[in-house]
């Protein structure tokens, strides 16, 4: 108890230093009130866990806690009007974290709905190519009563949900196949079929919105559950001819594709154009060497474009130095690999596949990004995880931590109940 409350209270204590060292602009007094609410709820919760025994994993909810208030300082820093909303979503956010943490009784009856997830995914998608808005060329906004969500978030959990379903059922024939194709043994259409299509469905529409780093994200978490669930490097082997095709037609058939395609290769071509942001993230990168410019004193806030949303690493990079930026990285390294240890210990082969998926989804969207930024691959527009601006990002993420979680709590009861019988038993 004691240990959660220090860890929590020095991570809230961090967050409140750099807030003091910012300009709140016009919204002080409401930025006072709704970073109050975010400390009060993560005390409160720690005091929660305590009271309901969470025995699950200790080390991946105040990882978690100390990039989203890392995130909430620098969006202040960034834009203190913006990071009014973002405080709304985080503290949203975080209830909605611990409703689904306490109030799903089994998470295998989640596993029961799998053609509904698939539907659910598929039907989102096709709602925001009919009636969404664009945006940085990728139509992937719905607007609703005044408020803009991004169901691509969204459908990460349904999709997730989906493949963990599906790989559980199909997992032996997957592994061992049952047509045979020269040397290798392949499943049989009924079996693949539920896959080829929701992968076929997904990706197309996702091309047809332009939405092509969503895509990346979606194909690589297809592809990397299919091969961890079946541990056949087959699989990796028939992707890669597969996305080298299809990237090759994204480049053909879409502008802003081949903008970014060329804008990766060689930014300095036209700097001020074109290569602007990723040209201003490298030098606001580069001008934070080792220790940073410090927090407030960076220029990249004010030069780099969308630099709360799609380059907020940069920023982080120049006012902490290559030592704020490893230290970022080193938590979601945390996060995904104590994720990956929640799947290898859970209690049933849905809990595992599940938890494995989730900690793949992280592990991809924040390599791509950071990738992004870094000028290690062509920019996609997607957001960083708790860090980033973002309503629909934080909800989606906070309840997939939340179903993470949970499976870790059920795993850790499950194992001491077990051992609590071993003792009855034995004596």
């Amino acid at each position: 108890m004691i240990q959660r409350l220090t860890s929590r209270s020095l991570i809230l204590g961090m967050m409140w230093i750099g807030l003091s060292l910012l300009k709140w602009g016009g919204v002080k007094n409401q930025l006072l009130w709704q970073a109050l609410v975010f400390t009060a709820i993560v005390l409160i919760g720690s005091l929660m866990e305590q009271v309901f025994h969470y025995q699950g994993d200790p080390y991946i909810l105040p990882a978690v806690q100390a990039i989203m208030a890392l995130g909430l300082v620098f969006v202040v820093r960034i834009s203190p009007e913006i990071a009014l909303r973002q405080f709304w979503w985080a503290n949203i956010g975080l209830l909605l974290f611990y409703a689904v943490l306490w109030m799903i009784r089994d998470y295998r009856q989640l596993g029961k709905f799998r053609y509904l997830w698939g539907l659910l995914a598929v039907g989102l998608l096709l709602v925001t190519l009919l009636f969404g808005s664009a945006a940085g060329g990728a139509k992937s906004w719905l607007h609703l009563g005044g408020i803009g969500i991004e169901p691509e978030e969204f459908v990460k959990l349904a999709l997730l949900l989906f493949m963990a379903t599906y790989l559980e059922e199909n997992e032996e024939l997957l592994r061992v196949g049952t047509v045979q194709w020269g040397r290798f043994s392949l499943p049989d259409s009924r079996t693949l079929g539920p896959f080829i299509i929701m992968v076929a469905f997904v990706l197309g529409i996702l091309a047809a919105q332009k939405s092509l780093g969503t895509a990346l994200v979606f194909y690589m978490l297809f592809v990397l559950m299919l091969y961890v669930v079946t541990e056949r490097s087959l699989y990796l082997g028939i992707s890669l001819p597969i996305f080298l095709l299809t990237g090759t037609l994204g480049y053909m058939l879409f502008r802003h594709v081949r903008v970014r395609v060329m804008v990766w290769m060689n930014p300095w071509q036209d700097p001020t154009g074109g290569g602007y942001q990723i040209a201003q993230s490298l030098f606001a990168i580069g001008g934070g060497k080792i220790l940073g410019t410090g927090l407030g004193n960076g220029i990249g806030a004010s030069t780099v474009p969308a630099a709360s949303t799609d380059f907020i690493f940069s920023v982080i990079a120049e006012e902490l130095g290559f030592a704020g930026a490893m230290a970022v990285l080193v938590l979601f390294l945390i996060v995904v690999m104590r994720a990956f240890a929640v799947s290898l210990r859970a209690k049933d082969r849905f809990g595992q596949i599940l938890a494995a998926g989730i900690g793949i989804l992280l592990g991809t969207e924040t390599l791509i990004i950071l990738a992004g930024v870094t000028k290690l691959l062509p920019l996609t527009g997607i957001p960083l995880p708790w860090v980033s601006y973002g309503g629909s990002s934080l909800i989606v993420h906070f309840i997939l931590l939340g179903v993470l979680l949970n499976i870790s709590n059920a795993t850790a009861v499950s194992c001491r109940s077990t051992k609590n019988k071993g003792r009855e038993y034995a004596t």
